[in-house]
């Protein structure tokens, strides 16, 4: 174990270097300084763009109307976008049809959206307010960017094409529907060796390893009826509070971190009633898929548990009881060897940007656990209250994150 240890740390040592070299290279050309030089011209005309596509709702199985509008900005800025059979936006950058992709890709939906335009705003200092801003407005706007800047390679002889991909389905119970589509089953698929997520606004961070997690839905049914006529009746509330109960006094393991949280209950017409009916939806998280299968063994035995229980205590029975799963993301450990993740370390080493590697939940999760070279990074700017009414974005510093993804992909470009 430690000679093997040993080994990866001289190779990635290693590589590294081999990543610094082709980086100073890469930002020497003038290609590429050119496009530095567009990019900052091009912030005024970003941040409009940016709050025209915020302004365009796009909820999580709802994004047509956005992907309908993203193709047409992208059309007119001379490509040939398309839209696939899971709604994602394709826009194929082809530099030689020989050539494999680097996938860029940043999701459309948002966990809320906006009721009318003018719930998007912008403050007289060009703060950004409004859901959806930062995650995903951040990923998508950057994505108008590199289509604005990347009309010709940004090496003279480039070892791969570019895809850009807006995709559907990345939050919640979307169940990274999108981008699984595109890994799988889309006519790009096994032509992409390389996959960068954009999302959010963070420079600090370069996401390598995938946060995998399971979604349930349960389900507790009963006859109902009043709370004093019919007393005694078995209670669908009391059986699901038992559940959550059983289920928060799990033992769960601190290395690796794994969580299960109940996130949504619903259930009751009255005060006075017998509820019919509860349910909630439950989240179980692990960087181990081993413990996201322990962890959602524990859910299931709470819920029979619980039903069990309730039943034992009552004069009749519960008449429904289902546990569903909604969303299952894969979990997987950073890959031994991932030239995404060098290229951008060596990129913030060159920008002197303070990044770390992490791990977290993305769109990237799908790409890393089929072992495809991955990472998930934010665009720049700073941005809060992601998935609340409140969300915020301010551009400044932007040009930095957009430097560092055309640097980024000039060196995926590159040949090895």
């Amino acid at each position: 174990m430690l000679a093997r240890s040993i080994r990866e740390a001289v190779t990635s040592s290693s590589a590294n270097g081999v990543w610094r070299e082709r980086i100073v290279a890469a930002a020497a050309l003038s290609r590429v300084r050119h496009a530095f030089a567009q990019a900052s011209r091009d912030q005024q005309w970003l941040n409009r763009q940016h709050v025209a596509l915020c302004r365009v709702p796009a909820p999580t199985f709802q994004e047509a109307e956005r992907a309908e509008y993203l193709r047409r900005q992208f059309a007119e800025l001379g490509h040939r976008p398309g839209i696939d059979a899971a709604g994602n936006v394709i826009v194929p950058l082809v530099y030689s049809k020989k050539l494999p992709f680097i996938a860029v890709t940043a999701h459309m939906d948002t966990t809320i959206a906006p009721s009318r335009p003018d719930q998007i705003r912008v403050d007289a200092n060009g703060m950004m307010r409004g859901p959806g801003v930062t995650d995903n407005g951040t990923g998508l706007a950057a994505l108008l960017a590199l289509a604005r800047l990347l009309g010709q390679p940004l090496v003279e002889h480039p070892a791969r094409n570019t895809l850009l991909i807006a995709n559907v389905a990345e939050e919640g119970e979307g169940n990274l529907h999108g981008i699984r589509y595109v890994a799988e089953h889309s006519p790009y698929s096994s032509s992409i060796d390389r996959y960068l997520v954009v999302d959010g606004a963070s420079l600090g961070h370069i996401t390598n390893s995938a946060l995998g997690s399971k979604r349930f839905d349960l389900v507790i049914k009963g006859r109902g009826g009043h709370s004093w006529n019919d007393y005694g009746r078995a209670n669908p509330v009391h059986a699901l509070a038992r559940a959550i109960g059983l289920m928060t006094q799990a033992d769960l393991p601190i290395r690796p971190r794994t969580t299960l949280s109940v996130g949504l209950i619903h259930g009751g017409t009255s005060v006075n009633s017998i509820p019919s009916l509860a349910r909630a939806k439950i989240d179980v998280r692990s960087a181990d898929e081993a413990e996201i299968r322990k962890t959602s063994k524990i859910v299931e035995y709470a819920a029979r548990a619980a039903v069990l229980a309730e039943n034992k205590r009552s004069s009749d029975r519960l008449t429904g009881f289902e546990l569903r799963e909604i969303g299952s993301r894969p979990a997987a450990q950073a890959l031994a060897r991932n030239p995404v993740a060098d290229c951008f370390r060596a990129v913030d080493a060159y920008l002197r940007i303070p990044s770390t590697l992490d791990c977290a939940s993305t769109d990237a999760n799908v790409p890393l656990a089929a072992g495809v070279p991955t990472v998930a990074i934010g665009s720049g700017g700073r941005g809060g209250d992601a998935h609340a009414p409140s969300e915020w974005y301010d551009p400044q510093g932007r040009d930095l994150g957009l430097r560092r993804l055309v640097l980024g992909i000039a060196g995926l470009q590159s040949k090895a």
